[in-house]
């Protein structure tokens, strides 16, 4: 029987493609597409595909954060174009079997979407090189003002109170916060305080 998979990607025409590719093989059969996280939470529930394969960059935020979610449902391939050794941990950590470059030939996207149904845990031969190099603290990148504004986040504080404590505007406070997001690949302030609490602040 074809295992059922649900193609999530912001791109109509690089779905499209997938979708006649894989269509045109036997074991595997598209039952979804999706183009944001929240179609992908919806298509993900009405068809309960077996085989996910998702982008990260989705107009309504990071494919990172809808991992766990879709995992609990079927396998979690990550397809994308984009290659940072913090993203590869992160979706790892969360939950993916797999980690593929877009530019991947056609062959070996079979051969890894094969290696993952059965188990395996597919990467890309850059997502391999990027996990041999050490782990870093991401706290460390900060600057101590920045480490500040991120602990003074974890306690809960909004800006307008942050910016009062640090005796800084409200407008500083926020240019703040975008460097500490940056340099913690996140997009938002949750995802900042997770990263914090992960790595012990």
């Amino acid at each position: 029987m074809a295992t059922r998979v649900l193609i999530v990607d912001d791109h109509p025409v690089v779905r499209a493609g997938l979708r006649a590719f894989l269509d045109l093989q036997q074991d595997f059969e598209v039952v979804a597409e999706a183009g944001s996280l929240a179609e992908a939470r919806e298509r993900a529930r009405h068809h309960a595909p077996e085989l996910v394969l998702l982008d990260l960059q989705l107009p309504d935020g990071n494919g990172l954060t809808i991992i766990g979610e879709l995992a609990q449902v079927g396998r979690v391939v990550v397809l994308t174009s984009f290659l940072d050794e913090g993203k590869v941990r992160e979706a790892m950590r969360r939950g993916a079997s797999g980690y593929l470059l877009k530019h991947a030939g056609p062959d070996a996207l079979l051969d890894k979407l094969r290696a993952a149904l059965r188990g395996e845990v597919p990467l890309d031969p850059e997502a391999v090189r990027a996990l041999a190099v050490p782990i870093v603290d991401p706290l460390e990148t900060l600057t101590p003002r920045e480490h500040e504004v991120l602990g003074l986040m974890a306690e809960g504080m909004s800006n307008k109170r942050i910016a009062r404590h640090l005796g800084i505007s409200e407008k500083t406070v926020k240019t703040h916060a975008g460097h500490v997001f940056a340099k913690l690949a996140v997009d938002d302030r949750l995802q900042a305080v997770l990263v914090a609490k992960e790595y012990g602040l």
